[in-house]
C-alpha cells in the first residue's frame, strides 16, 4: 500500500493514498480528511501538498486531483455532483460522508473528466 507522506518540522503525516479523500486548504494550513473520517491540521498550504503528491506519485495517481484554490480531492469517493448548487459529496458509501462547497468551474471539470471516461469506455467496446 502507497503512502502520501507530509512532513513539517517536527510534525509528519503519513496516509494510505487510496484512503485520502480530501484535503482543503485553511490560509497557511491544510487540512487533511481521510475515509474513516479523521482529518488533521499540518502545517503545508495547498500548493506545497500539491508539489510533494507529484513528487511522491507523478502521475500513477490519476484520481487525486486539485480543484481550484481550496481543495486536493480523490475521485474515486465522489459520490453526487450539482454543478448548479456548487456541491461535491465526497462518500465511502459505508458512512463516511463529506459535503464540499466547489466553484462551478472546478465542477464542471470534474463532470466533464467523468464524460471523457464514459465516452472512452463505450468508445472502447467497439
Amino acid at each position: 500500500m502507497k503512502h502520501i507522506v507530509l512532513i513539517k518540522g517536527t510534525e509528519l503525516l503519513r496516509v494510505p493514498i487510496d484512503r485520502l479523500m480530501y484535503i482543503s486548504s485553511d490560509g497557511n494550513y491544510s487540512n487533511v480528511v481521510t475515509q474513516d473520517g479523521r482529518s488533521r491540521l499540518i502545517g503545508l498550504q495547498l500548493g506545497q501538498i500539491e508539489d510533494i503528491l507529484n513528487a511522491q506519485f507523478g502521475n500513477s495517481y490519476s484520481n487525486i486531483v486539485r480543484l481550484g484554490r481550496g481543495h486536493i480531492i480523490n475521485t474515486d469517493y465522489i459520490y453526487f455532483i450539482d454543478v448548479a448548487k456548487q456541491k461535491l459529496i465526497l462518500s465511502d458509501c459505508q458512512g463516511s460522508l463529506h459535503e464540499l462547497s466547489i466553484s462551478k468551474d472546478g465542477l464542471r471539470s470534474l463532470m466533464g473528466y467523468f464524460e471523457e471516461l464514459i465516452n472512452n469506455k463505450n468508445g472502447s467496446k467497439d
